[in-house]
């Protein structure tokens, strides 16, 4: 995936790389199935009397992964009925989610609450788990939510096309937790949850005490990061 760089959020593009030629030993060739549809800008601007310099580029993401978890390929789009992970225990660590280089795809249900591709659901601390590296793709309910949780490590993952509020701080009480390096696209409304959903946020912050870290908010049809606290 290749990030829009302009207004419309919906100039991400999903490309698949055919070939890689770094024979020349200065600069690597990367060749595409198809050309791009839009323009993706790449610069440096000068800010100011000093100097300073901005670097704009689009993200470019790893989409694809060996794992594949999914939802029906003939039906979950249809229904907007897709699979899911949900992890919970009776308040402590027993139960533990490392969720890492995963390919998910088709997944989320758009009518039912708690149905989200990954859920990590009322544990408590979870100082063992984290979900990293992975792509999730075409959601219809949510990305990565934390619910009742601390110190979960959220690294590193990317997401295009999701329905409501991507990463998501659910109830104001989730603190310790760690979400570092994530790039998010195509965030669109849901109006199947609750109502902040159908003007949702890349990044849905509901508590100070969380850490966030070199995210980008690449795309949503209303915010970028809500700080809702």
């Amino acid at each position: 995936m290749i990030t829009s760089t302009n207004y419309n959020q919906w100039e991400a593009e999903l490309k698949k790389i055919i070939a890689v030629d770094n024979s020349s030993g200065t600069k690597t060739t990367v060749t595409l199935d198809s050309n791009f549809k839009h323009t993706h800008h790449a610069g440096v601007e000068v800010l100011g009397d000093l100097g300073d310099t901005l670097t704009i580029r689009a993200e470019v993401c790893l989409m694809s992964h060996n794992i594949v978890y999914r939802g029906d390929p003939e039906t979950s789009s249809k229904n907007r009925f897709g699979a899911h992970i949900m992890l919970h225990s009776p308040g402590d660590e027993t139960s533990v989610g490392r969720i890492e280089n995963i390919q998910f795809h088709d997944v989320g249900q758009a009518f039912l609450l708690g149905k989200y591709p990954i859920h990590f659901h009322m544990i408590g601390r979870v100082t063992k788990s984290y979900v990293r590296n992975n792509a999730v793709r075409n959601s219809y309910n949510r990305g990565t939510t934390l619910h009742g949780v601390h110190y979960l490590r959220v690294s590193r993952n990317t997401y295009f096309n999701i329905m409501g509020h991507t990463i998501f701080v659910e109830d104001a009480a989730e603190t310790k937790n760690l979400i570092e390096y994530n790039v998010v696209a195509g965030t669109k409304p849901s109006f199947s949850l609750l109502n902040t959903d159908q003007s949702p946020g890349c990044f849905w912050i509901t508590h100070p005490d969380n850490i966030f870290v070199g995210n980008r908010a690449a795309g949503s049809t209303n915010y970028g990061y809500w700080m809702d606290y």
